[in-house]
C-alpha cells in the first residue's frame, strides 16, 4: 500500500495528530512496528491510548496491506468498544478519501476503493464471543443473560427454590470463605456464590476439588447453589458472561473457530483487567495471528487495575513479557505511553507524588514504567484544592456553594502565589455535567440508615438553585428510587389488584412482600397527588385489560407494553434521570423473559380477561422480588450514557476510562475518628473480602496463591483507587473530606489521626501529606 512517511504526514494534515518521532517518540514506537512485531504497551492516564490504537490499525490497514477482516480488537466495556470502531471508520474513510483523490496513488486506487472498515472485529471478549459462536453454530446458539439479572436468577434458583437462604451453615460457609462476619441477606448471599461461581470459571478452578477440600457443611450446599444455576441455564439454552467465555475456548479448542482462522493482529485494550480464562482465550488467537504472521499487542497500565472483585489478575499484565514468552516464544517489544494529553500539570505532578509515596507498592508496578508529564500547553495551572471541614452538613453546604458559583454564578476565585484564577465551567459550551463527584461508594445512606455526603450535596443543591440537578444512579438500590417505586406499585396493583394473588402465594420472601406494600402505598399516594389525572389513572388501573384484543380465548400481554401505556401519566420517569431508570427496568423485564415460561407475559383467560393467576407469580418471582430484594445489578454500559445537564455522582470504578473537566474527589467525608468498621476504605487493618476468597480459591487453579500477601494486594488495590480518582480531572482537582483528615481529633485527651491512603499514608504508616500542606485549601 503506501509508505509510512506518507501515512504519517496524512494523519498529521488531516487528522491533526502530530506522531512524528521528534514530536512523540513513544507514540510513534507504539504505531510503526511491523505486522508481526508484538507488543506489550504501558499506557498511563489521559496518553491518547485510543488514537495510538486507531493510528495503529489503520497503519496496519494502509501501509502494511492488512485485510480489516484479519484485526481484531477488543475493548473492555461496550461504550469504549463503541468509539474504538466508530473512530477507526471516521478516521479510515477520511484518510481513504484523501488517497483516492491524490493521483499519486491512482495505482491502488481499486485496492483503497475496496477498504471496508466495519469488517474489523471489534468489541468487548463476551460480544466478539458472542457473534462468533452464533456464526459458527449451525444449531441454536445459547442466548446470553447480562449481569443485570444473573443475581436474580441465583436468587431464585439456587436459594429461595431450595429455601437455602435460611440455611445456618450456608451463611456460615459464604462468611468463611470471604473472611467476613457480616450479617447476610438474600441479595448478598447470591452475590457470594456468584462471585465464587465467576471464579471457578476465570481462575479455571477444578470446582469439585475446591468444594472437598472444606470440610464445612456449607460448602455442599454452595456446590448445589451454584450447580443449580449453571444446570438451569444450561437447560434453557443460556449462558451468563463468564460461561459464554468458558465455552468460548472450549470451541477453540476443539474447533479452532472457523471465523477467526484468518485473524493477524490481535490487540487487547485494558489488559491489566484480564483474567487467567480471559488471557487463555487471547493468547490461542494469538497462537493463529502468529501463524499468520501477525502478532498480539496489549495495551493497559497496572495503576488503573480496579476489578480484582470481578476476577481480575493484575500479575496477568505486569508479567505479559514472560507469560508470552512461556506459550508462544515470543518477547514482546515494550512501549511505554507517558506523556498525559488530559491533565494540567499541578495535577500531573499530584499524581505522580500519589502513585510513589508508598515504597512497598513500586515492588508490583510494571517494570521500566515511566512517571507520567504532562503535555498541555498555555493551560491555566489551577493548584490542586482542598476543601475540608468540622462536619458533614458544612462540607455539603460549602461543596454545593462551590460548585454554583463555578457551573452557575460568576465564579468561584481564588488567589494562590500571587496569581488569581476564576474556576468557571465554559458558558458556551459547559454544562453541569463537566463537573463529576467521585467517592468510594455513591450510596445516600450508610449502613446505619445515616445521610452520607452525595445526598447532603444533592439537598443542598436544591436548595440554592434547584436548576441544577445531581444524577447519582448508584445512590440507592433500585427499588427504593421514588420513581420506580411509583412504577412498580403502579403495575402490581394492575396485575394484582389488593394483593389476592401476592396473598394466595406464601412462599414470597417477607422482605419483598413488605417492599410491595411500600410500592402499593407510594403509587396510590402518588395518584391520589394527581388532582388533575387521579379518577384517569385508577380508571386506567381497573380497565387496563379492556385496552388489548383478544383474538382467541387469551392474549399474553407484554408487561414492557403495559408500561409504555401507563408512563404518560409519570412525566418523572420521562426525564433525563428517569429515562436511565426505566431502561434499567425494560432491560430487566426483557432478560428475564430468556428464562420464563410466559416470556414476562400477563395471560389474559377468555372473554371477561381474566387474569391467570401463573403469569402473575412468575412476573412476581422473576422481576418484582429481585428489585424489591437489591439483586438487579445497574448496568455500567447504560450508567455510561451520563446526562448532559448534571453534576454526575459515581463511584470511583465507575469513572475509569471517563474524564471531567472539574473532579471532585472525597477522601474522607465519612471518617470523623479512626474506626475499625471503616477502614477497610481507607487503612486495611485486614485482607478484605475479596483478596481473602482470592486467596482460598487460587490454590485449586494454575495461578497458584499469590505470592503477594493479601493485606498487601488490599493496599495495592486502594492505592490504585485513587489514582484513577485523581488522574480523571482536565483543569481542577478538588479533595474534600472532614478536618480529621488532616487536623487529627483528640480522643480522651490525646491528638489521634486517621490514616487514609488518599491522604498521603503509607502502609508503614507514615503520613507524608502531614496536615495536608501540599493542598490549597478553600
Amino acid at each position: 500500500m503506501i509508505e509510512y512517511p506518507d501515512f504519517e504526514k496524512i494523519v498529521l494534515d488531516k487528522l491533526g495528530r502530530d506522531i512524528r518521532i521528534e514530536v512523540n517518540e513513544d507514540q510513534h514506537n507504539a504505531i510503526i512496528p511491523a505486522p508481526d512485531t508484538s507488543l506489550f504497551i504501558v499506557a498511563g492516564p489521559g496518553s491518547g491510548k485510543t488514537t495510538v490504537m486507531v493510528l495503529k490499525i489503520l497503519k496496519f490497514i494502509f501501509v502494511d496491506g492488512v485485510k480489516p477482516s484479519s484485526i481484531l480488537a477488543t475493548t473492555f466495556t461496550r461504550k469504549a468498544a463503541a468509539q474504538l470502531k466508530s473512530r477507526t471508520i471516521e478516521w479510515g474513510n477520511e484518510l481513504k478519501s484523501t488517497l483516492m483523490e491524490n493521483p499519486k496513488y491512482s495505482s491502488i486506487r481499486v485496492l483503497i476503493e475496496k477498504l471496508d472498515f466495519k469488517r474489523i472485529v471489534t468489541g468487548t471478549l463476551d460480544s466478539i464471543a458472542e457473534d462468533i459462536l452464533k456464526s459458527s453454530d449451525s444449531g441454536s446458539s445459547p442466548a446470553i443473560i447480562e449481569d443485570l439479572v444473573s443475581n436474580a436468577l441465583m436468587i431464585k434458583v439456587g436459594l429461595l427454590d431450595h429455601d437455602r437462604q435460611r440455611d445456618k451453615d450456608l451463611h456460615g460457609f459464604l462468611n468463611h470463605i470471604r473472611g467476613s462476619r457480616t450479617r447476610l441477606n438474600v441479595s448478598m448471599m447470591s452475590q457470594i456464590l456468584l462471585e465464587i461461581k465467576d471464579r471457578v470459571y476465570h481462575d479455571r478452578i477444578d470446582f469439585e476439588k475446591f468444594i472437598n477440600d472444606y470440610e464445612h457443611p456449607g460448602a455442599k450446599i454452595a456446590h448445589d447453589a451454584i450447580s443449580d444455576y449453571i444446570g438451569d441455564l444450561k437447560n434453557r439454552n443460556l449462558l451468563d458472561f463468564s460461561m459464554l467465555e468458558d465455552e468460548f475456548l472450549r470451541k477453540l479448542q476443539t474447533d479452532g473457530l472457523k471465523g477467526l482462522k484468518n485473524i493477524k493482529i490481535v490487540l487487547v485494550d485494558e489488559y491489566q483487567d484480564t483474567n487467567l480464562l480471559q488471557e487463555t482465550i487471547y493468547l490461542k488467537i494469538a497462537d493463529v495471528a502468529v501463524k499468520n504472521k501477525g502478532s498480539i499487542i496489549v495495551v493497559g497500565d497496572d495503576d488503573q487495575s480496579l476489578y480484582r472483585f470481578r476476577g481480575a489478575t493484575v500479575d496477568l499484565f505486569t508479567d505479559f513479557g514472560n507469560r508470552l514468552n512461556g506459550y508462544l516464544g515470543i518477547n514482546p517489544l515494550f512501549v511505554n505511553l507517558s506523556k498525559n494529553y488530559r491533565s494540567t500539570e499541578h495535577i500531573v505532578d499530584f499524581c505522580n507524588e500519589f502513585i510513589r509515596l508508598d515504597k512497598e507498592f513500586q515492588n508490583v508496578r510494571a517494570e521500566g514504567k515511566r512517571s507520567i508529564s504532562s503535555s498541555l500547553e498555555n493551560s491555566i495551572n489551577v493548584p490542586v484544592l482542598g476543601m475540608f471541614r468540622d462536619d458533614i452538613n458544612t462540607l455539603a453546604a460549602d461543596l454545593a456553594n462551590f460548585i454554583r458559583e463555578a457551573s452557575h454564578g460568576k465564579g468561584f476565585n481564588l488567589d494562590y502565589k500571587g496569581s488569581s484564577f476564576k474556576i468557571k465551567i465554559d458558558e458556551k459550551d459547559g454544562s453541569p455535567s463537566d463537573i463529576a463527584f467521585l467517592c468510594s461508594s455513591p450510596l445516600e445512606l450508610d449502613f446505619k440508615g445515616n445521610p452520607r455526603l452525595p445526598i447532603l450535596l444533592k439537598d443542598e443543591l436544591n436548595k440554592i438553585n434547584p436548576q441544577i440537578p445531581v444524577f447519582n444512579p448508584r445512590g440507592q438500590s433500585l427499588g427504593r428510587i421514588p420513581v420506580i417505586e411509583v412504577l412498580c406499585g403502579i403495575l402490581l396493583e394492575c396485575i394484582d389488584p389488593e394483593c389476592k394473588i401476592q396473598n394466595t402465594f406464601g412462599r414470597l420472601p417477607r422482605n419483598a412482600v413488605f417492599r410491595f406494600k411500600i410500592w402499593r402505598s407510594k403509587a396510590l399516594k402518588y395518584i391520589d397527588d394527581k388532582e388533575d389525572e387521579s379518577k384517569e389513572m385508577h380508571a386506567f388501573i381497573d380497565t387496563w385489560r379492556s385496552y388489548f384484543r383478544i383474538k382467541e380465548d387469551k392474549i399474553e400481554v407484554p408487561l414492557v407494553e403495559l408500561i409504555y401505556k401507563m408512563v404518560k401519566w409519570i412525566p418523572e420517569i420521562l426525564d433525563e434521570e428517569g429515562l436511565v431508570y426505566l431502561e434499567i427496568i425494560i432491560k430487566t423485564i426483557t432478560q428475564t423473559s430468556l428464562f420464563s415460561d410466559f416470556k414476562s407475559n400477563i395471560v389474559l383467560n377468555g372473554r371477561n380477561r381474566d387474569i391467570n393467576q401463573d403469569s402473575v407469580i412468575e412476573v412476581m418471582w422473576n422481576i418484582f422480588v429481585p428489585i424489591a430484594l437489591g439483586a438487579i445489578n445497574l448496568d455500567l454500559d447504560i450508567l455510561e450514557n451520563l446526562p448532559e445537564n448534571g453534576i454526575n455522582i459515581m463511584s470511583i470504578h465507575q469513572s475509569k476510562g471517563l474524564e471531567f473537566p472539574i473532579v471532585i474527589v472525597d477522601v474522607g467525608s465519612d471518617f470523623k475518628m479512626n474506626y475499625a468498621n471503616h477502614a477497610f476504605k481507607r487503612f486495611p487493618g485486614t485482607p478484605g473480602k475479596s483478596c481473602t476468597l482470592e486467596d482460598n480459591m487460587r490454590k485449586f487453579s494454575k495461578l497458584g496463591i499469590p505470592k503477594r500477601g493479601a493485606l498487601d494486594r488490599a493496599f495495592d488495590d486502594l492505592i490504585r483507587q485513587y489514582f484513577v480518582a485523581f488522574s480523571r480531572p482536565q483543569g481542577l482537582l478538588l479533595l474534600v473530606g472532614l478536618n480529621s483528615l488532616k487536623d487529627g481529633y483528640f480522643f480522651n485527651n490525646a491528638l489521634r489521626y486517621v490514616p487514609n491512603v488518599a491522604t498521603g499514608w503509607d502502609r508503614d504508616g507514615e503520613w507524608h501529606w502531614e496536615g495536608l500542606n501540599n493542598l490549597f485549601h478553600i
